[in-house]
């Protein structure tokens, strides 16, 4: 027993002079560096990352303001539609639903692009442009339709 317990305080104590020994941790954070990045390459690194990060937020932002103001403007047309009559709700049923769907379809677009990486960002976020470039015109054509 007391050779055991000797030898396993012989080990420690060589265990601490040599990690506490000059150059130890150099090489150790020599060989550990091999493999990784430098801090300097770290940093700019975690810089675009944070920059990308920043602008998708940003960007959803930015565009759920913009579908939170359209859907105002789609109830505001449903008002006038709905006011101006069983004739004119059945001239513009078809118009009505395009353009839901094209609202859900951009909903659908603007979720993915939370999920998107850094590599499909910017095909998302012409996607999503596209598709409110797209609604804004669908709304347009028949908000027109019942201007007073």
């Amino acid at each position: 027993m007391k050779i055991s317990k000797w030898l396993s305080v012989l080990i420690c104590a060589s265990f601490i002079t040599v990690l506490f020994s000059p150059g130890f941790d150099t090489k150790i954070m020599a060989q550990v560096e091999q493999g990784k990045t430098k801090p300097e390459e770290r940093s700019k690194e975690t810089t675009i990352k944070d920059e990308f990060s920043k602008e998708k937020d940003e960007f959803e932002k930015e565009t759920k303001e913009k579908l939170e103001k359209f859907d105002m403007k789609m109830r505001e047309l449903e008002a006038k539609v709905k006011k101006a009559g069983s004739e004119a709700k059945a001239e513009t049923k078809k118009e009505w639903q395009e353009l839901k769907d094209k609202r859900t379809a951009l909903k659908k677009d603007v979720e993915k692009i939370e999920s998107s990486s850094k590599k499909t960002w910017e095909t998302a976020k012409n996607k999503v442009n596209d598709g409110i470039d797209e609604l804004e015109e669908a709304y347009n054509k028949m908000r027109d339709k019942f201007k007073y």
